[in-house]
């Protein structure tokens, strides 16, 4: 379930890549390019568990 949640949070941060500051956390700007590696990075960790079985229980 944790990687998917990082999955899922990579996702956000590469959707809001304009820049986001949250109380101490702070997203800067993102290029093109690094935005849709994260998102792709993102994607892999949601998949991963669900392509090596990880959810069964």
């Amino acid at each position: 379930m944790t990687l998917q949640v990082i999955g899922a949070l990579c996702i956000l941060v590469s959707l809001v890549g304009e820049g986001l500051k949250i109380s101490e956390v702070e997203v800067r700007q993102l290029s093109r390019a690094r935005a849709i590696t994260l998102a792709a990075l993102g994607i892999l960790f949601i998949a991963l568990p669900l392509l090596t079985g990880g959810l069964t229980s």
